[in-house]
């Protein structure tokens, strides 16, 4: 099928599906709007369904090889005790892959790298489009236009394809921010398992990465519109400092506290695509990152958007097959990341005890089960 698509976005799903239209012969012009791919952002969490995506691409063991694979994955109490733990060779007899922590801004360059550089163009921001004639126009400022057989809204939570094709993202406060960094290379100590520490309305989360650094997030609740300046290396420290090591360490050996949001999602909405426009990652389904999907599923949307595409007569038959193979397990993982965000953000004496003995109390077949219907069996 000879398209001309175009991608709105450079971030991860993006990339990931101009690789995946390329795998399959289809050109696709990524148009991002920020001037450079930087080093930009922390960790990202990437579970078996992103790797599965990953595979046919011929990418599944590059990803594999940016980072240390831990040893298990878990939860624990802040005297250190586990409420759950799994050492990865079950998740990897279970889900045939492991779930790793990898910096974005090595993924994102990863996945840059098997694109033809001459699809990549850097400083275009999108400002809209039109349909004429059975056709698309897309506008960037100051940048002129670029016409489109197929136009894919990759470009974040507040997407501007998705607010002229759909409307806003009615976007819903969780109640809580969520901090993240990256600790220097050796200046830490390397935990052999990734895991996530529970304490009263706050978490602190930690994995190792390449390179004998690890990426971190901490989230605590927090009012809308709080203290901007909350999230310093000594209000970090108030927080966690007493927690289980190498936490304090962790908070420590960071120089950079720059990263820090109020989380937000949206209900899932059942239009994914419009026209000849496709929407992937969070222009379709802003999460929050509890279940570390947020990357996971950007992936798993490229990957089928470019296949959907590929494998139908027209535009349109392949975009009704990829809202249907996609909108069901993304409206899933959305709203359970929502209800593990509900859990892990208690902090009530009682019910954090409450919840502590009843997590700990689950047989871990039960935990894993539960994943199965986010990541799929192998």
């Amino acid at each position: 099928m000879e398209l001309r698509v175009v991608v709105i976005g450079g971030g991860i799903g993006g990339l990931t599906a101009a690789v995946a239209f390329a795998r399959r012969g289809i050109r696709a012009e990524i148009y991002e709007q920020a001037p450079e791919l930087r080093e930009v952002g922390a960790g990202v969490g990437l579970w078996p369904n992103a790797f599965r995506a990953l595979a046919p691409l011929g990418l599944a063991e590059q990803v594999r090889g940016l980072t240390p694979r831990p040893k298990g994955f878990g939860f624990r109490r802040t005297d250190g005790k586990w409420l759950l733990y799994q050492p990865m060779d079950v998740a990897e007899k279970r889900w045939g892959t492991s779930f790793v922590s990898v910096h974005r801004a090595e993924l994102q360059q990863l996945l840059a790298s098997q694109v033809d550089r001459a699809t990549l163009h850097l400083g275009h921001r999108c400002s809209g489009f039109a349909q004429e004639k059975g056709r698309i126009l897309v506008r960037f400022d100051g940048e002129g236009e670029v016409e489109a057989d197929l136009l894919v809204g990759a470009d974040g939570v507040h997407s501007v394809v998705r607010s002229q094709l759909l409307g806003p993202a009615r976007l819903s406060y969780r109640g809580y921010r969520v901090a993240r960094g990256l600790t220097e290379a050796g200046s830490v100590p390397l935990p052999a398992d990734a895991w996530e520490t529970w304490g009263r309305g706050a978490r602190f989360g930690l994995g190792p990465i390449s390179g004998e650094r690890l990426i971190w997030y901490a989230c605590w609740n927090a009012r809308l519109g709080a203290d901007g300046d909350d999230h310093t290396k000594e209000r970090m420290l108030e927080r966690f400092g007493a927690w289980l090591d190498p936490i304090p360490a962790v908070i420590e050996a960071t120089q950079d506290f720059s990263l820090c949001n109020d989380i937000y999602d949206s209900w899932p909405t059942r239009s994914w695509a419009k026209g000849p426009i496709a929407l992937v990652g969070d222009a379709v389904h802003p999460m929050t990152p509890d279940l570390a999907q947020g990357a996971c599923q950007a992936i798993v949307d490229g990957a089928a958007l470019a296949s959907c595409i590929a494998e139908a007569t027209d535009v349109g038959t392949g975009l009704r097959a990829y809202q249907k193979r996609r909108a069901g397990n993304a409206a899933l993982t959305t709203l359970t990341a929502r209800f593990s965000a509900s859990i892990g953000q208690l902090k009530g004496r009682r019910t954090s005890a409450l919840r502590d003995f009843a997590f700990g109390a689950l047989p871990p077949w039960f935990q894993l089960r539960q994943l199965d219907l986010i990541v799929g069996r192998a």
